[in-house]
């Protein structure tokens, strides 16, 4: 399973880049609160999935921190979830 984790701060072109992900075939979920992911990739897994894209908010909660940890486990269990920073600073 592939999964791109799509972050940053309201404003930052989330939700544009996830459009552009669902043109190109992936499953999408916008807005997704980081207490839900594991879940929500452990469904879809299990719905035959392959690739998926989600977006999550910077602000979404103090766990975002977690972040790097919760992709590590999924790597863990097999998922292509690489991490990187991609866009421009300001």
């Amino acid at each position: 399973m592939q999964i791109i984790l799509v972050s940053g701060l309201s404003g930052s072109g989330k939700s544009i880049a996830i459009a552009v992900l669902e043109d190109i075939g992936y499953y999408c979920v916008d807005n997704l609160p980081l207490a839900m992911l594991q879940p929500l990739v452990d469904y879809l897994r299990h719905e035959g999935h392959a690739r998926i894209a989600i977006a999550i908010d910077a602000r979404s909660s103090a766990s975002f921190a977690q972040l790097p940890t919760i992709a590590e486990a999924l790597r863990g269990q097999g998922a292509d979830a690489s991490e990187g920073w991609h866009g421009r600073r300001r």
